[in-house]
């Protein structure tokens, strides 16, 4: 039996990856001075700082394993009788991570010692997988804003920033979690804490998201894997985040710090330069202590070598800086007056829905201009002017039609603390398990951008979290993991309006008597372009709820040159719903329906006839009577897999994995389940004979008919979905040692997405119930509802299935595809590595992405393609023709329902219903990149990492036109061109034992010596523009301009911008996105000095001054891109902070 005549070459050692468990491992071959391996060769690693063994022996090929090792320094020493001992020293062990290590052997007495030292290896021989690891050294050391170290999960190839560049605080997991990683699109990563789930339902949204962002003190390492073909990772078609907490050692340490950041250390932001407006007053003052060591009871028991425990506290109380630029009414459209606003065109003229007449057009109704744009005083309704006095008055110019009148700057008030402990204990070199449980609790006031709290919010969340892992070596060569976790979050949310006196605002007891006056917060007020009043965040007032219990097991075995897993995971996902913004208070809104002109068709004003609806007393909107939901659904994952070295130099991944994601269910039987599209409605009756008296000519009365109507889970069906058990997914990769320092490799993988209570929403239509806000029925011509009394027939109750195909009537509807089913990505990549001198590794890979079966919704009840306009302007006698008033067949089938009907509406499939709408599983996307990966670990005081990818997402997830039979493809919202992501750490050679200066005594010692030097730079492209249905005048190569600026991003002359002649009732031409057409991109130079003072050989003192956004660049938000709106391509506002410092202190024992 022969190692390869090439074994010098594994004195490179390699990595293979362990997939998702947060350790690494040690692994290799051991032969003697000839080649021939050696069997029963007793190999041991041992931990440097916690003394704490693992054991194993090499089986008849000569191999050795030793896995589940956590991140750490380690000394590995091998012996077997009739050769001298191995020993070598300071092998690094990272987070998903095995180290090979080759060893020869000498043959000589067990009592001689053959002592190696080398460099830990940075090739990746024996692994396709792709991704980054960020260890301990850039978690402790690297500038993040928010003491959050998973923002450094951007430094991975591959990996694109989907949202803004906001403050990524450890209690705020959004923008932690908005991230894409090879285009398999947003919110679709799993992120994991020691290996058990870290994902929360976020909050009814839709999506998952971070549950817990651990302290930098509490975290060893982390790795994102991006193109992992290892057949252990599942429930993700993204990327794997998997966080090591940090652990005790055999010495007691600790640290206390104290972290601060203060206007006084900001500079202002470009537009406070523009416009002279003044910054944000706020402070943040972050503290904490992290303490571990052996556990010790004084005389009874000593942990050293054995028994660890760690545990740390964070609170951090702030204020984010925040800058509001807003819309509301002036003094004089406070009184009805809106005359200035016709300087802008007689397009704004405002028109008295009191006036409202049949035209001498068939089907159409006309009005009144009010004179001059002013309406009477008189005329004001108490209500109307009662709300519309909760704005403030305009405090700067604004724009033509005053859009962005008003500006602020304040700050949203935050507190967040969490706990974490970790025990670790060794029952033997072939048994050792951990405890890690965390609590942690964060609360908010903020969206203050009126200045008297009066469209605030309060949320508050607390999370807990367990995790529990054992590891038994039952023999040599086979090896038990099990492990338990359970993620735990709540999140509530509610108004600062919350019990405000609506009776003072002029509201009847009507409407008083469906609220509660301790619960009721101020309705949400939108008046059309005029900013909200009291609106809150999705998804509103109320609390939620995310369980998700997890157990895993795993078997290792070692056979031959075969490395086998197997294992299987199983989890238990609970959510629990009581969200209900308009529950606890109406949903106002104004438009422009009965305050447009001359004709009902006309186009409506850009501003001013949505705030003149509120004022004269004409609502929208709509109240709900909500039902909570508790859903519930259970995850399997079964792999085998195969590392197998088939040569010294070619090493394949081999895996097939296979998952069953149970469908959905309510505790309660309260969810919709199908849309029945062949059943008579019970109102098809009364509604074919209302029809035949007054058809219409493209419908005859024997082809008109009402079908359909929502079907709901029941004990028979408690899941609306079918689901599928054929989720299998092959994975299979390869390394191939090229030269000594060159490595060949590949992969292919499968992985499916998840539709369990992260991705879907609760529809419970009938158990939740709405009433629409009817102004008129009638068209305008005479008014039911009034703004102090919404709803004169009260709210429509909840029936639950009762009403059958009735249920919803003259309302949109959402339900379930029956069909619906897993997403999936196929992912492949093929790339080249290869060491440089001085340590450097350079990673250069070709990384391909295929998504498919993505969720798209699709309305079902549109009006058919070919009665819509091909015209490239405005055709206004095609909008005439659609929006023609007919009478109404459905009236008196239901209340809600009024005299008359558009032809658009009768020529829909469902004319009973608005529209009706689910997701199918029809969608793709397609992603080609060139990733680079660079990096070279600590050593000789420098560190440093690059990720460079060039890319481009393209997608078909929405339809340009809800007739289209198939989704658009256009580049993808989150196709970014080029990003960047680098860090480094240097310690400056200057000092006492430093390369210069060596000699420097006393005080000038203390000023040169002991400095650090870290950086982070990011650079990313800005995304494609899209303009809406808007008519383009010129070649989309015309609207980019070469040196765009915030008043003129790019050129608006491209465009029709006349409110009068935008399209309408039309086949929508003009593509979703372009790609040509940019907003600014992303870039930020972090920078951190830090200056270490030893006061002896155990304590230190650190002083750390950290600047993020050190060039102060500007990253411009997206510019408007509505034509009509009067700050058309402007940029208002930025997506980054100016420079800011933040100051700390650390105590290091």
């Amino acid at each position: 039996m022969k190692i390869a005549r090439q074994l010098p070459i594994f004195a490179l050692v390699f990595t293979a990856l362990l997939a998702q468990d947060p350790r690494g491992g040690i692994t290799g071959t051991i032969g003697d001075e000839t080649g021939a391996v050696i069997p029963g060769v007793k190999v041991r690693a041992t931990n440097i700082e916690t003394g704490v063994a693992a054991s194993a022996e090499t089986n008849q090929s000569g191999q050795y394993r030793l896995p589940y090792l956590p991140a750490g320094i380690y000394r590995l020493t091998a012996e077997a009788v009739g050769f001298k001992s191995f020993v070598r020293d300071r092998i690094e062990v990272r987070v998903g991570e095995m180290v090979d290590l080759p060893i020869r052997m000498e043959v000589g007495a067990l009592t001689e010692t053959v002592q190696i030292s080398a460099e830990t290896p940075v090739l990746e021989t024996a692994s396709a997988s792709l991704g980054q690891t960020i260890d301990s050294r850039r978690i402790q050391e690297l500038p993040q804003r928010g003491g959050n170290p998973l923002e450094l999960a951007l430094l991975t190839p591959g990996v694109v920033n989907a949202t803004n560049m906001r403050l990524r605080k450890a209690m705020a997991p959004e923008a932690t979690s908005d991230i894409t990683a090879d285009g398999a699109g947003r919110f679709n990563n799993e992120f994991q804490v020691d290996g058990i789930t870290n994902v929360a339902a976020d909050r009814g949204s839709g999506y998952g998201r971070v549950a817990f962002s651990p302290p930098q003190s509490a975290v060893r390492e982390f790795k994102m894997q991006t193109s992992a073909y290892d057949a252990s990772i599942g429930h993700t078609m993204g990327a794997l985040l998997n966080v090591s907490t940090a652990s005790g050692t055999n010495e007691l340490h600790g640290q206390l710090q104290y972290f601060l950041r203060h206007k006084a250390l900001d500079a202002p932001n470009f537009f406070n330069n523009k416009n002279g407006t003044t910054q944000s007053v706020y402070q943040d003052h972050r503290y904490g202590f992290a303490l571990g060591g052996p556990l010790t009871i004084p005389r009874l028991y000593s942990g050293r070598n054995r028994t660890f425990w760690f545990y740390t506290y964070e609170k951090n109380n702030f204020g984010v800086p925040v800058q509001w630029t807003r819309t509301v009414p002036t003094a004089e459209q406070r009184r009805g007056d809106f005359s200035a606003l016709l300087r802008n065109g007689s397009i704004y003229q405002i028109y008295d829905p009191f006036t409202t007449r049949p035209a001498s057009q068939a089907g159409r109704f006309e009005r009144s201009p009010f004179p001059g744009n002013i309406i009477p005083e008189s005329r004001l309704d108490p209500v109307g002017r009662a709300l519309v006095n909760l704005y403030p008055l305009p405090n700067q110019a604004g724009t033509s039609d005053g859009r962005n009148n008003f500006f602020l700057a304040n700050k949203a008030l935050q507190d967040y603390y969490v706990h974490l402990l970790r025990l670790d204990h060794a029952f033997s070199e072939n048994h050792r398990a951990f405890l890690r449980v965390h609590y942690d609790f964060w609360k908010e006031k903020k969206n203050n951008d009126f200045g008297d709290w009066l469209n605030g919010i309060h949320q508050n969340r607390p999370n807990r979290g367990v995790a529990l892992d054992d590891v038994i070596v039952i023999n040599p060569n086979l090896v038990l993991n099990l492990r338990y976790g359970f993620t735990s979050t709540k999140w509530w949310q509610y108004r600062v309006s919350r019990g405000y006196d609506l009776a003072s605002l002029g509201f009847s007891p009507n409407l008083l008597r469906y609220l509660d006056p301790q619960e009721s917060p101020l309705p949400r007020i939108s008046p059309g372009a005029y900013s909200q009043i009291s609106w809150w965040e999705n998804p509103g007032d109320g609390v939620n709820s995310s369980l998700t219990h997890s157990f895993q097991g795993t078997v290792t075995r070692l056979v031959g040159a075969h490395s086998l897993r197997a294992g299987a995971e199983v989890r238990v996902l609970r959510s629990f719903n009581n969200r209900r913004p308009i529950g606890v208070a109406p949903d106002l809104s104004f438009g422009t329906t009965y305050t447009r002109g001359p004709l009902d068709t006309s186009a409506a004003a850009p501003i001013g006839q949505d705030l003149a609806s509120m004022l004269l007393g004409i609502p929208a909107g709509s109240m709900e009577i909500v039902a909570s939901s508790a859903l519930q659904n259970q995850f399997y994952g079964f792999y085998i897999h195969d590392d197998w070295r088939v040569t010294p130099k070619l090493t394949l991944n081999i895996g097939l994995r296979y998952e069953l994601e149970t469908p959905i269910t309510e505790r309660y039987n309260r969810l919709v389940a199908d849309f029945d599209r062949v059943s008579p409605n019970p109102i098809e009756e009364q509604a074919k004979a209302n029809y035949a008296l007054n058809p219409i000519p493209e419908l005859s009365p024997e082809a008109f008919a009402v079908r359909g109507g929502l079907t709901w889970s029941g004990p028979d069906r408690r899941s609306p979905y079918a689901g599928e058990r054929n989720n299998l997914m092959p994975r299979i990769g390869f390394a191939y040692t090229l030269t000594q320092k060159t490595i060949l490799r590949g992969g292919y993988g499968l992985f499916f997405d998840t539709l369990g209570i992260l991705k879907t929403l609760p529809y419970q239509t009938g158990f939740s119930q709405s009433t629409p806000i009817q102004a008129s029925l009638d068209n305008g011509q005479t008014y039911i509802a009034t703004l102090a009394n919404p709803f004169p027939n009260g709210l429509i109750p909840p029936a639950g299935p009762a009403k059958g195909l009735r249920t919803n009537l003259g309302q949109g509807i959402d339900y379930y595809y029956r069909d619906m089913k897993q997403a999936y990505s196929q992912r492949w990549s093929f790339g080249v590595q290869r060491q440089l001198p001085a340590q450097f590794m350079i990673d250069v890979s070709y990384v391909g992405n295929r998504a498919t079966r993505i969720g798209v919704e699709r309305n079902i009840n549109v009006t058919p393609a070919e009665y819509l306009s091909r015209s490239p302007v405005r055709d206004q006698a095609r909008i005439n023709y659609l929006n023609q008033q007919f009478p109404n067949p459905f009236r008196g089938t239901d209340p809600i329902f009024g005299a008359n009907i558009s032809r658009a509406s009768l020529l829909r499939p469902y004319p009973q219903f608005g529209d009706i709408n689910a997701f199918e599983p029809i969608g793709y996307s397609w992603y080609h990149s060139l990733q680079v990966r660079s990096e070279r670990r600590f050593a000789q005081g420098f560190t440093f990492q690059l990720a460079y990818t060039w890319s481009k997402t393209m997608e078909a997830t929405e339809f340009l036109n809800p007739q289209d039979p198939t989704p658009y493809e256009v580049i993808s919202a989150f196709d970014r061109t080029h990003r960047i992501g680098a860090s480094g750490i240097w310690e400056v050679p200057l000092g006492r034992g430093r390369k210069f200066a060596s000699g420097a005594s006393g005080l000038l010692d203390a000023l040169i010596g002991g400095w650090k030097v870290g950086t982070v730079f990011t650079m990313q492209s800005g995304q494609p523009l899209g303009f809406g249905n808007a008519i383009l005048l010129t070649h989309p190569h015309e609207v980019s301009l070469s040196e765009p600026d915030v008043d003129r991003w790019f050129n608006i002359n491209a465009f029709n911008r006349i409110p009068g002649e935008q399209l309408a009732s039309n086949y929508r031409q003009l593509p979703l996105r372009f790609s040509g057409i940019r907003s600014d991109g992303q870039f930020a130079i972090d920078m951190s000095f830090s200056k270490y003072f030893r006061f002896n050989e155990r304590t230190q003192l650190q002083f750390r001054a950290d600047s993020y956004n050190f060039t102060n660049t500007t990253s411009f938000a997206n510019p408007n891109t509505t034509p009509t709106n009067s700050a058309f391509g402007r940029v208002t506002s930025t997506q980054n902070d100016a420079r800011n410092w933040q100051l700390a202190l650390r105590l290091i024992f």
